[in-house]
């Protein structure tokens, strides 16, 4: 499974700039809060395969004595992708839950809204999106977050009803 996630996370990394792989290794660790913890054997074949369909482009720099790899448009539209599926599936994911939790008589039937979507879509996905763009994006991502923290209160009074009427029986 983290191989598909490595791909991912090579083509969100180079968005960010052109690197070689042991700056990429180091990146990645860092920005995955070392859930993917790159290898040289598990990178440099995931380099070559996403070199070898188009999504990325190396180039040797004879100087420093390495390849620089950058992403590609088709890199690009490939990892856009991705996320928009992350999300789609998310979403279904979260619906199913809280159906299930209805029929539960847990909670409600609810659906909990999408906290991140819209904020990543302009601050992952938009490399060219202003600073008054992503200061936007981050300050919807607030009020969200604090509707989040509403919705959350809520499920957990139904969810403690719930608890004291099993009690009760």
């Amino acid at each position: 499974m983290q191989r598909g996630y490595l791909k991912l996370a090579v083509l969100f990394i180079l968005t960010k700039g052109p690197l070689h792989g042991y700056e990429m290794m180091k990146r990645i660790n860092e920005w995955t809060l070392g859930m993917i913890t790159p290898t040289a054997g598990g990178l440099y074949p995931t380099l070559k395969g996403l070199e070898s369909e188009g999504l990325i482009r190396g180039e040797w720099i004879p100087e420093e004595r390495k390849k620089v790899y950058h992403i590609t448009e088709k890199g690009r539209e490939v990892f856009r992708k991705a996320v928009e599926r992350h999300f789609k599936l998310a979403s279904s994911i979260r619906r199913w839950f809280f159906k299930e939790l209805a029929d539960l008589k847990l909670v409600e039937e609810m659906d909990m809204p999408s906290v991140m979507e819209p904020a990543v879509k302009v601050l992952l996905l938009n490399e060219n999106a202003s600073k008054e763009e992503r200061i936007e994006a981050l300050e919807k991502l607030r009020e969200r977050f604090k509707n989040l923290a509403l919705f959350i209160n809520k499920i957990t009074e139904q969810i403690n009803l719930r608890i004291e009427e099993l009690r009760s029986t």
